[in-house]
C-alpha cells in the first residue's frame, strides 16, 4: 500500500462512513467512459463472506446515476461499506465520473436510509406562487406605497420581501399586503418587484416588475397669500345671500377661502373657487362679511374689503334667538359645588354648536360641541369652590349659524346650596 494511503482512506471513510479497512475505489484511474458501456451498480447487504447479496442497484449510462431497483451485475470485485450495505464498484473501466457517482451513491445511501431501509423524508421544497396585482403610488418625492395581492402556498406564506432595483428593502409578515417604502430621491424612476416566502424559506419568482417615478420636491412656502379683492354679494331672499371677489395669488398656491361674518369663519370654498353661497342666515338681518385666502402650509391671508349686506324681511320670523327654559340645579362635590344647567336652544334654522355663559353680566366661559350639537334640550356642568349661600345671575346666549350671537337668555338665580 502506497504510503500515506492508510490515513487518506481513514478521512474519507470517516467522512462517507465507511469501513476505513475495506477497499476504496482509485478515483485517479479511468479507462473507458460509462456514457458508452452502461453498467449497474448494487447496493446490498454485506453477505457473511463478505461479498455483496443483490437488493438495490443503480444504473450508470449517459454519465448520470438512475436510481431504483434493477438487474445486479456479478462483477463487482470491489464494495463500499455503508451501516451494513455494500455498493462494488466494477472491476473494470473505472472512471472519474462513475467514481465520483459511486461515491455519491453510498453517502445517499447512508444518510437517507440510515437503517438501511432505503426510505427517504423530504422537506417542504415548493415555493409559493408569485404576488400579484402588484401596485406603486409615489405618496411624496421621497416615499412610495407599494401593495399586492396574497401568494399561496402549499403550506402556508409566512411573509413576503419588498425589492427595489432587485435589492431587498423590505419585509413584511404575511397579514400585510403593503408597505410604505422611504428615503427615496425626488424626480427618480425605481422598479420594485415582491417575493413571498414560506416556513420553509422558499422564496417564490419574483413579481411582476412595477415602475414609478417619484415627484419633483414641493417647493418651501414662506410667503401667505396676497388679500382677496372687491368682495361684494347680494342677498337671496331673508335667509340666504351669495358673495364673490377677485382671487389671490401665493408663491405656493392657494388650497381655500375663508368666508368671515364678524371674525366668526363661518363657511370655506376651494382655492379654485372666488364665490360662496350663504345659507341660515336670519331675515331682516344686517352682515358684515370679510374673506381670507389660505395656502398648503395653512397660512392666511390679510382680510378682503368688508361687505355690508342686510337680508329680507320675512313673515314668521322668530322675535328672539335667546335659549329658552333655563334651569339650575347645585349639589356638592367633595369640597366643591356643582352647577347643572338645562335649556332649549333657540330655533335659528340650523345647528346650534356654541354658547356663552354669564355670570353676573361678565363671560366665564363659552360652551361648544362637536359635529351632533343638541337640537331639544342641551345641559352643562360647572364646578365652584365658592362658599355655600353664593349666588349669582345667570345668561346665556348662542352662536347662530350666520356666524352672529343671538340674543341673550333671561337672567336665573342660582344660590349655591339650595
Amino acid at each position: 500500500m502506497p504510503p500515506g494511503e492508510p490515513a487518506r482512506r481513514g478521512a474519507l471513510a470517516e467522512h462517507l462512513a465507511l469501513d476505513p479497512e475495506g477497499p476504496l475505489l482509485a478515483l485517479g484511474q479511468h479507462h473507458t467512459s460509462y456514457a458508452q458501456h452502461p453498467q449497474t451498480v448494487r447496493q446490498a447487504p454485506r453477505a457473511p463472506n463478505g461479498g455483496c447479496t443483490p437488493a438495490h442497484c443503480g444504473r450508470f449510462g449517459s454519465g448520470h446515476l438512475s436510481a431504483g431497483p434493477g438487474t445486479c451485475d456479478t462483477g463487482l470485485d470491489h464494495c463500499f461499506r455503508t451501516e451494513g450495505n455494500t455498493v462494488r464498484s466494477p472491476h473494470t473501466r473505472r472512471a472519474p465520473a462513475c467514481a465520483a457517482a459511486l461515491l455519491l451513491a453510498a453517502l445517499a445511501t447512508a444518510c437517507g436510509s440510515g437503517s438501511g431501509s432505503g426510505s427517504e423524508t423530504h422537506g417542504d421544497t415548493s415555493r409559493p406562487t408569485a404576488p400579484r396585482g402588484v401596485t406603486v403610488q409615489a405618496s411624496s418625492a421621497t416615499s412610495a406605497h407599494v401593495m399586492w395581492k396574497a401568494a399561496t402556498d402549499d403550506t402556508a406564506v409566512t411573509g413576503y420581501e419588498v425589492y427595489r432595483e432587485g435589492k431587498k428593502v423590505k419585509a413584511v409578515p404575511a397579514a400585510k399586503v403593503m408597505i410604505d417604502v422611504e428615503g427615496l430621491t425626488a424626480s427618480t424612476a425605481y422598479t420594485f418587484t415582491v417575493r413571498a416566502r414560506d416556513a420553509a424559506g422558499n422564496l417564490s419568482a419574483p413579481s411582476k416588475a412595477v415602475r414609478v417615478t417619484t415627484p419633483a420636491p414641493a417647493p418651501a412656502d414662506h410667503a401667505p397669500p396676497s388679500r382677496p379683492v372687491k368682495l361684494r354679494g347680494k342677498a337671496d331672499g331673508d335667509r340666504a345671500a351669495t358673495l364673490s371677489w377677485g382671487g389671490s395669488t401665493d408663491d405656493v398656491g392657494v388650497t381655500a377661502y375663508d368666508v368671515y361674518q364678524e371674525g366668526t369663519r363661518i363657511h370655506t370654498v376651494p382655492g379654485m373657487t372666488t364665490t360662496a353661497r350663504l345659507t341660515g342666515l336670519r331675515p331682516g338681518t344686517a352682515y358684515t362679511f370679510t374673506v381670507r385666502a389660505r395656502d398648503a402650509a395653512n397660512t392666511s391671508s390679510p382680510d378682503s374689503n368688508a361687505f355690508h349686506l342686510t337680508t329680507a324681511s320675512a313673515p314668521g320670523a322668530p322675535a328672539s334667538t335667546a335659549p329658552t327654559g333655563l334651569r339650575a340645579r347645585t349639589e356638592v362635590q367633595g369640597k366643591e359645588y356643582a352647577v347643572d344647567l338645562e335649556w332649549a336652544p333657540p330655533k335659528a334654522y340650523g345647528e346650534i354648536k356654541t354658547y356663552q355663559l354669564y355670570l353676573d353680566g361678565k363671560m366665564t366661559t363659552t360652551i361648544a360641541w362637536g359635529a351632533e350639537p343638541p337640537t331639544e334640550r342641551a345641559t352643562y356642568q360647572y364646578t365652584t369652590a365658592e362658599p355655600r349661600g353664593t349666588s349669582h345671575a345667570i345668561t346665556l346666549r348662542a352662536q347662530l349659524p350666520d356666524g352672529k350671537w343671538g340674543d341673550f337668555s333671561e337672567p336665573l338665580t342660582v344660590v349655591l346650596g339650595k
